[in-house]
């Protein structure tokens, strides 16, 4: 029985591959295999997949040269927990020059029933279009969706937009077997393709098509470039912690128009330079206006700052007065609705009023101080190859002084002198010079964030323990807490913002604020660990981590922390007069390959009842690339084991 139990288990896998062998990943048709198949053998944890997706964009030939997109896909449900996948959204964009529209959109649903396939035809009564400002939705749900079912739709689009050449999305939040995309475009027109992803190709055709494109009013025809990309059995993205945004590293590929050469050989640029951008800039109306008039700002200040004389000092107070008294609205506007002169009125602005207002508060008090465009974490890296001021959504200030350069942001209430908020850590950014021409600039937040915790713990004959834990945090942990502190009651710190093990218990806990850093204060009385006339101690009553955040089979994009991280944990724990150490655990070392982190464990004992736990875990890196992926995975459970799982062994003497 045994045997052919074994025999089963690796002919699963197999049986499910030579089903998949049978799908049909070359266009719309329904066969059975696809009907019957009940997982997906390169993803089981898959609720669903493309089994075939098909894109084929190109110029409208003569009239408005509109770009036409046909689009074809077969998705397989696999369970409930893919019926989401049932409702499509399809964006239709808008604007001055008009907007997107579809037509001939159609969508059936197969399935099995009773041993016989059946064919549901979607109605056209149950298409709706939601309307937006800046763009439409034509959306619908497939009908008698159930586990099993395939569906297929397809529809054309037309679109006006042919600076945006028609992108194409190799990968989404399920995974694909089969994904092509073929694009022609003529040869007056010259875009920026941009492939974006980990996820290599597994075609790439470009050829030159004969007489495709045709131009009103000229004779013969225009040869175009024929583009033929396909990737294979690709993974579903999904997100995890420290990501910064999807958007930096799903695959895809994307167009901006460069250059049209027109018919008597004029070229029309659409692609400018970033000295172009400067001088648009400097003149600008919105940003360029706010950021000239440093004449508004006079007498904003007062006296007893302004008349001091220029000095870190004097430039970490001109911080804290606009962070301290100009509130952030939360737009992020930073080309529109800039107004220095609302913000002194009503005190309240978008990211580019306050920070302009503290670049100007600088520049007119005769401190070196320039504008530094950047994108926030969730909005993705600017592209660098080119200027493209859309993918910009954040402003903050750079300030010179004394050989040393600070980034600054005054829209968080709780961030420090030099601390910027954890949503500005993303790589780069563009630092607006308009004498000497602007450049690009990394964004590195100085030294460590540190977590330290101080417990002295006191072990009772009874196997509880009383004593307390001073909790320290420093950068970008600081802040965190700090904002979190301000949005929750007393009674809520402790399980709120710290990671107790089981066995802890806290009576009070009180927070202290300073410059730079936070403290929060635990009184424990710890439980009982106590069996028989042992007592089982754990020396943490506190984790770093509640649990690991790296639970991916695969990661393929970077770990973002942001900055570099520190934590620290030191013990001193006392037991009774009467009792004795059985053991302590071991000293252990766990690090990272090259160099990339390192945790020391470290139990000492200091006299006969008394020990001392030391614990220091570092990362001194702010990326991780997806090479580090298992090894940071592996230590973080190790690190985690280690502070659930150490124990100190005592008894009562004989």
């Amino acid at each position: 029985m045994t045997k052919f139990l074994l025999l089963s288990f690796f002919l699963f896998p197999i049986i499910i591959t030579a089903q998949e062998d049978l799908f049909n990943t070359k266009d719309l048709d329904v066969n059975t295999a696809e009907l019957e198949a009940t997982v997906y053998s390169k993803d089981s944890t898959a609720n669903a997949f493309y089994i075939f997706e098909d894109g084929y964009s190109r110029f409208q030939s003569g009239g408005d040269y509109n770009i036409l997109f046909d689009y074809k896909a077969k998705i397989k449900i696999l369970n409930k927990e893919g019926f989401d996948h049932a409702n499509i959204e399809i964006r239709l964009h808008k604007g001055k020059s008009g907007k997107e529209k579809i037509e001939d959109l159609k969508a059936v649903t197969y399935y099995m029933q009773n041993g016989r396939q059946h064919v549901r035809h979607l109605h056209p009564d149950v298409v709706y279009t939601e309307e937006n400002p800046e763009y439409d939705l034509v959306k619908f749900t497939f009908p008698s969706v159930q586990p099993g079912a395939v569906l297929v739709y397809s529809y054309k689009k037309e679109s006006p937009f042919i600076f945006n050449f028609q992108r194409w999305w190799f990968q989404e939040d399920i995974p694909k077997m089969y994904s092509r995309y073929i694009a022609e475009i003529p040869g007056n027109f010259k875009y920026h393709i941009k492939m974006i992803g980990h996820q290599p190709l597994d075609v790439e055709n470009n050829d030159v098509k004969k007489r495709c494109f045709q131009f009103d009013g000229i004779a013969g025809e225009a040869d175009c470039m024929r583009s033929e990309y396909v990737m294979k059995d690709i993974p579903a993205f999904k997100e995890e912690k420290y990501l910064t945004s999807r958007y930096n590293f799903i695959s895809r590929i994307e167009y901006e128009l460069k250059e049209i050469i027109r018919t008597d050989g004029a070229v029309k640029k659409f692609t400018r330079s970033w000295d172009d951008v400067d001088r648009e800039l400097k003149t600008d109306n919105d940003l360029g206006k706010q950021l000239r008039k440093t004449k508004w700002v006079r007498g904003v200040l007062p006296e007893e700052i302004s008349n001091k004389s220029n000095s870190p000092e004097k430039a970490r107070e001109i911080y804290e007065y606009v962070r301290d008294n100009y509130r952030w609205n939360g737009e992020y506007q930073i080309f529109r609705n800039v107004s220095i002169k609302d913000l002194l009125e009503e005190k309240t602005g978008n990211v580019s009023a306050i920070n302009i207002l503290l670049h100007n508060l600088y520049v007119e008090e005769g401190f070196e101080a320039l504008p530094f465009l950047s994108s926030t974490r969730g909005n993705g890296l600017p592209t660098q190859l080119y200027p493209v001021l859309s993918e910009f959504n954040y402003l903050m200030v750079q300030l010179e002084l004394e050989g040393k350069k600070y980034l600054l942001d005054a829209t968080e209430k709780n961030a420090d002198f030099g601390i910027t908020p954890y949503r500005s850590l993303n790589k780069y950014g563009r630092l607006l010079d308009f004498k000497n021409g602007s450049s690009w600039a990394d964004i590195e937040p100085e030294g460590y964030s540190t977590v330290i915790l101080h417990d002295s713990i006191k072990v009772n004959t009874d196997g509880t323990a009383t004593g307390k834990s001073v909790h320290s945090f420093s950068g970008y942990h600081a802040l965190a807490v700090k904002t979190r502190l301000e949005e929750i009651k007393p009674e809520e710190i402790f399980n709120s913002l710290s990671n107790p093990n089981d066995h802890t218990r806290s009576l009070s806990a009180v927070p202290n604020s300073m410059p730079n850093e936070v403290s929060i204060k635990f009184a424990l009385h710890n439980s009982s660990q106590k069996i028989n006339d042992l007592i089982y101690i754990n020396p943490f009553s506190f984790k770093f981590f509640s649990e690991n955040p790296f639970k991916l089979q695969e990661r393929t994009y970077p770990i973002d922390f942001g900055y570099k991280d520190a934590y620290t944990y030191n013990v001193s724990l006392e037991i009774p007069e009467n009792h004795e150490f059985v053991e302590i655990p071991e000293n252990k070392i766990i690090a990272l390959p090259e160099k990339g982190g390192t945790l020391h464990f470290m139990a000492q004992k200091i006299s006969e009842h008394s020990v001392m736990i030391h614990c220091r875990v570092s990362f001194p890196f702010t990326v991780y690339s997806p090479g580090f992926y298992p090894y940071l995975q592996k230590f973080f459970s190790e690190m985690i084991e280690l502070q659930e799982q150490s124990i100190v062994l005592v008894r009562e003497k004989a």
